[in-house]
């Protein structure tokens, strides 16, 4: 069977040239006479080679056509072909970086946007290039060059994505929800999670869906520590935890559903958390030390049978660890506390900033509480300052220099105190207790 011929658009060159010689009833012959081939007449109708100045003077003349109008459609047609070639190119060059990050080299990844100017490029593709250099930022931490580019690829995002574009894009606004969130800027979070599971329909992957529900146990726990932090009245089991602990153990499910078990189990410890704070300590202390008794045996390589990292093992071991001794100090238990806290600090060790920071925070409350005097209370507090200064985690950071100006101030260190608390308001409009908690999966093995 002949091949359908490609239709050519009456708005181009070829396409123009084409009706006009079929509107006087020519043949390419009759078109190409003695000076042209039929051939090349061909090419021309359907864009295939650019035609010189010479022969548009001549099919002008022959087609009575103007040859400016002819001038201005070739000058367009030339135009598309660079466009086009360079689309490929960038299209080239995402698909290489898009590669390079799913194979965990993010550094290696954002090389190749070095000098690449995203917003010249056009729009179909420069969301997806923003996001794409995003991701690579989320990757590293870097959460406010992170936030800055999802944010950009937001604004051009077209209105129909293509369907096989769906989830590139779920990610982009799932991950600016975290960014936003490691930012400290919990209103908004909210606000972009709620986005994410407007997104999600029953063909999205159920990590996502745990991913987005973990957010949201996060952001409404955060919320919920601001105001109890502003007004000095402690949590209560109101719509807010409630609507928390329902994430948070949504999330854990669907995780386990899909044998993320390392997950689920740092979801046991957020929902630990949140129990701790509304004062069920028996059911978060029972609920942590089964974390602890599952994770730590693990952390040596001759016992481990699961397919995560030892930093990954870590992670949850001294978030688990963490948060007992935050039970037991609540308890007035103080050696317990510490005895846990030290293990935290341990695990942190083979773990991330954001452990290390934690449980230096955590071993200068407990300090505190035994000694107010206690040099080393404020020297745990520094030392959580020191770990995440060079970091983006900015909600960490409040907490850190909070928990600092506080103590000093309790001491009666005011002018220091109040220094603490001025680094706490530029920081923020308003000091928060929110330190991102677990952390969501961004510290933990990608989607798969």
């Amino acid at each position: 069977m002949p091949r359908p011929s490609k239709r050519v658009s009456p708005d181009t060159l070829g396409g123009r040239i084409r009706a006009a010689r079929q509107n006087m009833r020519l043949s390419l012959k009759e078109v190409a006479g003695k000076r042209y081939s039929t051939s090349l007449i061909s090419q021309i109708e359907r864009n295939r080679v650019e035609p010189s100045q010479e022969s548009l003077q001549y099919l002008a003349d022959r087609l009575n056509l103007p040859l400016d109008e002819l001038v201005v459609l070739a000058q367009q047609h030339r135009e598309s072909e660079v466009e086009g070639s360079k689309y490929k190119a960038y299209e080239e060059q995402r698909m290489q970086a898009s590669q390079l990050l799913d194979a965990g080299k993010p550094r290696r990844a954002l090389e190749l946007f070095n000098n690449l100017n995203i917003s010249q490029i056009s729009t179909s593709l420069r969301w997806r290039m923003f996001a794409l250099r995003g991701q690579c930022y989320f990757t590293l931490r870097r959460f406010l060059d992170a936030q800055r580019d999802f944010l950009s690829a937001v604004a051009v995002l077209p209105e129909k994505i293509p369907p096989e574009q769906h989830l590139e894009a779920l990610t982009l606004r799932l991950h600016l929800a975290a960014a936003t969130r490691e930012l400290g800027q919990i209103d908004r979070a909210l606000e972009e999670y709620q986005v994410v599971l407007k997104l999600m329909n029953p063909s999205t992957p159920l990590s996502y869906v745990a991913e987005a529900h973990w957010g949201l146990a996060l952001v409404l726990f955060g919320q919920e520590n601001d105001e109890a932090d502003e007004t000095d009245q402690p949590l209560s089991e109101g719509l807010p935890m409630q609507e928390a602990l329902r994430h948070a153990e949504d999330a854990a499910v669907l995780y386990r559903s899909i044998g993320e078990t390392l997950r689920a189990s740092l979801l046991d410890c957020q929902i630990g958390l949140i129990e701790q704070s509304v004062g069920n300590l028996n059911g978060a202390r029972q609920r942590l030390r089964k974390v602890l008794e599952t994770w730590t045996p693990t952390l040596d390589e001759a016992e481990n049978t699961t397919p995560y990292t030892i930093q990954e093992r870590a992670n949850v071991v001294s978030a688990a660890a963490c948060y007992l001794a935050g039970v037991e100090l609540q308890d007035a238990h103080c050696q317990v506390a510490l005895t846990y806290v030290e293990q935290a600090i341990k695990a942190g060790e083979l773990s991330y900033i954001l452990r290390r920071a934690e449980a230096q925070m955590m071993l200068g409350q407990i300090l505190e509480h035994i000694n107010l005097r206690d040099p080393k209370a404020e020297a745990a507090f520094r030392e959580a300052i020191r770990v995440l200064a060079p970091t983006d985690r900015l909600a960490a950071q409040i907490r850190a220099h909070d928990l600092l100006g506080r103590h000093l101030l309790k001491k009666g260190e005011t002018k220091d105190g109040e220094r603490e608390l001025d680094i706490v308001r530029r920081l923020s409009n308003a000091p928060t207790n929110f330190s991102s908690a677990t952390t969501s999966a961004e510290d933990t093995p990608q989607n798969k």
